[in-house]
């Protein structure tokens, strides 16, 4: 313990990772067999060249190179990326779908105002990009991490992380390493908390930075910060910032020394970082996407497509036979138009039968594979957009797709828990702060909620008009309430926009809760309007009130608000009677005076 070497300790942990193999299950082997390799026996996992075969085999590229030991091109049949990219279109969520639900009744409004402003904060720092980012990248590796930098929340590239690959989380890992390569000194420089004085690069030299996160012995830490840890024990968890550089030693093992840039202790449980799976094998941190559910396949048609190149390569070929030895060698090279050939009794030229006849062989595995695909990854043809092959009875068409949808539904239920935590304790944290201090916002005629905000405002101004007549007029005339209330709705109905003042730290102590409102409709949406405008116009024709709820639901289907397109509907006038609301939970609604514009 008091010979810790974090440089050592990080030199040991990165040739560990790429060289090391965990056993997942399987009989023993300490044999030094790869990956997915004939002399590997058990099931025996290495993250490194897991995540290495997953670029190659996405792009299409062979691990061993595109060219055979004959010297001839391979074929790479990809049936990888497809279905990759399928589950990211089943899966796919936006920054529409979250919204700030209220846990109190006085919260009902600023939630409403936090929603739309989140979505307006959203589009401004392109956080939908990242989300969508996330949606391509969960079903490709089957991991998705995120990584809060400040005001920023980023996502970590899986080829950028060195941890513990038996680990249950990111928080609960020995060390978790994130390789920043090709950094310069004046890229250091930009993080005003390192230390890059010792650090000896030449302008444009690059550097290759390592920011960990594990244990290191409480003496080291306090030694190197001079700083008193606040853990308990003999280790804390930390985060150190460092340049390694490799020296040979005995030409056998390898000593490291290098420069620490930042170093600080890291509370339990607090290590920047937010995780989902796609699925999950116990034994393995990172989860199994859909390239690698498809790795025996995948080498199933390669070599199938790369058999039926060589078979049609040799059917190709013209070769002809004769017993006379006075017959050119070569017909193509030796032979031209108008030579008469002189040939031997019985010597006569045939052609030998080069035909393939292994092509019902091929189709025929070539479609069993194809099915195991399509079982593994859910791709059937309701998920892809194509037809069902004639003869599909239509309810096993309807059964496949509720198959498929349930499948993919739970997919985006992880996706969507996994975008709600980062949400509720990084991103709304980040927002909140920005929206602390006293603002305006605007909410336009066209946005849902809108006839509600406009009943609110006109309350609110009645009852102030009320107020100062009441405090301020020392005449006998009562003014006409129900004249005055008409104009004053009146007024904001005619209002395309509202301003709404938002005071400061109004934002601090709302009690809300973040829902996803996502319920797989995305995914049959024209289906499920074409049948509700035929129950719609069943239920309009009998004049079966129902018929406005069953339109709400279809313009909901179809992105629109149907109050906000056409206005609210007209009701019976009643007569006028003293109105309260209590304006502590109402943020300031500017009252309508002559002259001003909402």
């Amino acid at each position: 313990m008091d010979n810790f070497d974090i440089f050592g300790q990080i030199g040991k942990e990165i040739a560990d990772f790429k060289q090391s193999r965990i056993r997942i299950a399987g009989s023993e082997n300490t044999e030094d067999a790869r990956y997915l390799k004939k002399d590997n026996k058990g099931y025996y996992f290495s993250q490194y060249e897991t995540l290495n075969l997953i670029d190659l085999y996405y792009n299409s590229k062979f691990e061993t190179g595109a060219i055979d030991s004959e010297g001839q091109r391979k074929l790479f049949l990809n049936v990888c990326a497809f279905r990759s990219d399928v589950a990211s279109k089943m899966i796919d969520l936006d920054t529409k779908d979250f919204v700030f639900i209220p846990d109190q009744e006085d919260s009902k409004w600023l939630s409403y105002f936090i929603t739309k402003e989140f979505k307006e904060w959203c589009r401004e720092n392109y956080f939908g990009e990242l989300i969508n980012t996330f949606v391509e990248r969960f079903p490709k590796y089957g991991t998705v991490v995120s990584k809060r930098v400040g005001k920023r929340i980023e996502n970590v590239p899986l080829r950028t992380l060195i941890n513990q690959q038996d680990a249950k989380s990111l928080q609960t890992a020995s060390h978790v390493i994130q390789v920043h390569d090709k950094m310069t000194l004046q890229d250091m420089q930009e993080f005003p908390d390192w230390k890059t004085e010792g650090l000896k690069l030449k302008p444009g030299e690059e550097k290759t930075v390592y920011e960990r996160y594990g244990w290191v012995t409480k003496d080291w830490y306090e030694k190197h910060t001079g700083n008193k840890a606040k853990a308990k024990g003999d280790v804390i968890d930390c985060l150190c910032i460092c340049t390694l550089t490799e020296k040979r030693k005995d030409n056998v093992d390898k000593e490291y020394t290098g420069t620490v840039l930042f170093c600080e202790e890291v509370k339990k449980g607090e290590r920047p970082f937010q995780e989902a799976h796609w699925k999950q094998q116990d034994g393995r941190w990172l989860g199994i996407g859909e390239v690698e559910n498809q790795f025996e396949n995948q080498i199933s048609r390669n070599m199938i497509a790369n058999l039926r190149r060589r078979s049609l390569l040799w059917s190709s070929k013209k070769i002809f036979q004769s017993p006379d030895e006075t017959v050119s060698k070569n017909l193509i090279r030796d032979v031209k138009d108008g030579d008469v050939m002189r040939i031997m009794p019985n010597g006569n030229i045939t052609q030998i039968d080069m035909a393939s006849r292994e092509v019902g062989e091929f189709n025929s595995t070539e479609a069993i594979w194809e099915k195991n695909s399509d079982q593994k990854s859910f791709t059937y043809e309701v998920a892809t957009g194509e037809g069902l092959p004639s003869g599909t009875p239509f309810r096993l068409g309807v059964v496949l797709s509720n198959a498929v949808n349930s499948h993919f539904g739970m997919k985006r239920e992880k996706l969507g828990l996994f975008l709600k935590r980062l949400i509720v304790e990084d991103v709304y944290d980040i927002f909140k702060k920005e929206k602390s201090r006293e603002h305006t916002i605007t909410v336009f005629g066209t946005e849902s909620g809108i006839n509600d905000l406009r009943k609110v405002a006109s309350t609110l101004e009645l009852n102030k008009r009320i107020t100062d007549w009441a405090m301020n007029d020392n005449s006998d005339n009562i003014p006409d309430f129900n004249a005055l209330k008409q104009a004053i709705e009146m007024g904001y109905q005619q209002k395309s926009h509202l301003f709404i003042d938002i005071p400061d730290q109004a934002y601090e102590d709302v009690e809300h809760h973040v829902e996803l409102t996502v319920t797989g409709e995305e995914i049959d949406t024209a289906t499920k309007v074409q049948n509700l405008t035929t129950l719609y116009q069943s239920l309009a024709q009998t004049g079966d009130p129902r018929a406005e709820q069953v339109l709400n639901r279809i313009m909901s289907l179809q992105g629109e608000n149907l109050e906000a397109m056409i206005g609210e509907k007209p009701q019976p006038q009643q007569a006028p009677q003293p109105q309260q609301i209590a304006q502590s939970s109402m943020p300031n609604i500017q009252p309508v005076n002559q002259g001003q514009t909402l």
